[in-house]
């Protein structure tokens, strides 16, 4: 089974290269596409900060650590879960 790390205990430096690593980046505040456009919640449709992202395991999107963008992802993958 994988190891769960939670990314709110890790620094903005080490996010940021795990954005790299994942072909995202940051404007220093917001997770940023490789155009330099801020990456939005797939289910809030707003920015998502740094400081607040969140990739479950087995995925790469990034969402922003919520209630309910985490509901409506464990809906919408639940065979993945």
């Amino acid at each position: 089974m994988s190891q769960l790390i939670e990314l709110k205990n890790i620094s903005v430096e080490s996010k940021v290269s795990l954005l790299k690593e994942l072909g995202y980046d940051s404007d220093g505040t917001h997770v940023v596409d490789e155009n330099g456009r801020k990456v939005l919640d797939k289910y809030l449709d707003q920015p998502i900060l740094v400081k607040n992202m969140l990739i479950l395991p087995g995925s790469t999107i990034i969402l922003d650590n919520n209630p309910l963008s985490i509901a409506l992802y464990m809906e919408e993958y639940e065979d993945v879960i």
